[in-house]
């Protein structure tokens, strides 16, 4: 560690200036070492490597190259001893700027970092928030059982005019002006008489119409038409139907048998009637609402907690979060097989738009973690080291890691941090749920760990290119 002097000024953002020197006598040491290290590689003729006099090595080697040497040898000891001189803990990598190194000179540096911001949380213990209780009833299974036999619908040619619901099988063209547009024609289309998924007109213009009629149907093109020059067009659709289809579903009573072994799951029994099919379907409804009522509940209590919180969020912990997410979007999408550049093209937009439309959501969630970090250390709660490890097996177990050492996964310190802090952030949620509701039971036994071994690959292999960066030390 080196001796250093510090001045510290606090700036809004939480960050703090450091203001350091180090004295001459270790500036001339770093600077020694600095030759040490370069001058091996200097050939100088008539003097094997590194024994020519110093003065000609230097020469050689040149002061800019030997002083940059010689700086990245010292900042981060001296960077380090300042952070312990000045107590401070940073969030994020330092801006350094250097004022002054030179030979027989003390050396002066700034280094702005950003650390935890200071944090008022009124009382939470407070905090009472009523635990919504949704109900399944019979008109939920009726809707469920209509969607299932949707589901198993088989469509039939007809011979009749055509209907609202129908399937259709039709050739288009566009006109505009008299003209038929070129690029704007479709043989054999597949078409759906919806009056909910159509240009509105379309399918009112659609019905009654005969196979093999034609017809012309004016309408106006809606403003988010995707050709952005025929968006608010007046065109004419000149639609032929080919064929006519309609939906015909399958009586209630026949939906157990047409429902697949994949649909039922593997240890259940088979279902022989329409009401063994009911029954089921109301519990997986109310399993549904009841999880979605405990979201909700928590989702309240979490927002009345901050609610009582102020705090100016470092720009840095935004900035990480933003993109945190940004990679993980660039994670699903390789995935999908396509690449962010292309995605960005797809969609029209560029990263910075992407980055800005993440950042609400960014801010939020750090604004949440700093305050469940808060309660954790108010309450003492902690994650011990047996619980991050069934964590991290049980993502393990859960993932098909193919190809990957999970004994390096389990052990990576990043990945460790990673599913300590989710762990911590679950039991603080549980333990203010808990507060916000007394009568209730304990729902949620322990955190699903991340929601998918992509964030556990992700989270090692980001995490891994530098935690300690990320606080600002370096070889700390």
């Amino acid at each position: 560690m080196a001796a250093v002097r510090v001045d510290t000024e606090r700036k809004p953002g939480s960050q703090v200036v450091l203001s350091v020197e180090v004295d001459a006598e270790q500036v001339s040491r770093s600077i020694d070492q600095a030759y040490s290290r370069l001058a091996p590689r200097v050939r100088i003729a008539g003097f094997r490597p590194g024994k020519a006099p110093r003065p000609m090595i230097e020469r050689e080697i040149g002061w800019p190259t030997l002083r940059q040497e010689a700086l990245d040898l010292i900042l981060p000891t001296a960077y380090n001893s300042a952070l312990d001189e000045a107590g401070l803990d940073p969030i994020d990598v330092p801006r350094v700027e250097v004022q002054q190194f030179d030979r027989g000179q003390p050396m002066k540096f700034t280094a702005t970092v950003s650390i935890k911001p200071e944090i008022t949380l009124k009382d939470y213990k407070d905090i009472q928030v009523p635990r919504p209780q949704t109900e399944i009833g019979d008109n939920d299974v009726d809707e469920a059982v209509e969607r299932l036999r949707n589901r198993y619908a088989e469509l039939h040619a007809v011979e009749r005019p055509v209907q609202l619901g129908d399937f259709l099988t039709v050739d288009t063209h566009i006109v505009k002006s008299g003209a038929v547009l070129i690029g704007e024609s479709q043989t054999d289309a597949q078409l759906e008489v919806d009056k909910e998924r159509l240009i509105a007109g379309l399918a009112d213009g659609l019905i009654g119409q005969a196979q093999g009629e034609t017809r012309d149907i004016r309408l106006t093109l809606p403003a988010d038409y995707p050709k952005k020059d025929l968006a608010g067009s007046d065109v004419i659709f000149r639609i032929t139907v080919k064929s006519i289809k309609e939906r015909r579903l399958p009586p209630p009573d026949e939906l157990p048998q047409l429902m697949a072994p994949s649909e039922t799951g593997p240890d259940t029994p088979a279902r022989q009637t329409l009401e063994e099919l009911r029954h089921d379907i109301r519990e997986e409804l109310q399993d549904a609402a009841s999880k979605g009522d405990e979201q909700r509940f928590e989702n309240d209590v979490l927002k009345a907690l901050d609610e009582r919180m102020e705090v100016e969020v470092p720009e840095a912990l935004i900035e990480r979060e933003v993109n945190r997410r940004v990679r993980e979007l660039e994670v699903r999408l390789e995935e999908q097989g396509l690449k962010m550049e292309r995605y960005l093209q797809y969609t029209n937009t560029s990263l910075d738009v992407l980055q800005a439309e993440q950042r609400p959501q960014a801010v939020q969630k750090v604004r949440l973690e700093l305050a469940l970090e808060t309660v954790a250390e108010r309450e003492g709660l902690t994650v011990s080291d047996a619980e991050v490890e069934e964590a991290v097996a049980n993502a393990l177990a859960e993932e098909d890691h193919t190809g990957h050492q999970h004994g390096d996964l389990r052990t990576a310190d990043p990945v460790r941090a990673y599913f300590r802090h989710q762990l911590l952030m679950r039991k603080t949620i549980d333990f203010l749920s808990a507060a916000a509701s007394p009568e209730s039971s304990d729902t949620s036994d322990t955190m699903e760990p991340a929601s998918a071994a992509k964030e556990l690959e992700s989270a090692g292999k980001s995490a891994s290119r530098g935690e300690r960066q990320t606080k600002g030390k370096k070889g700390r």
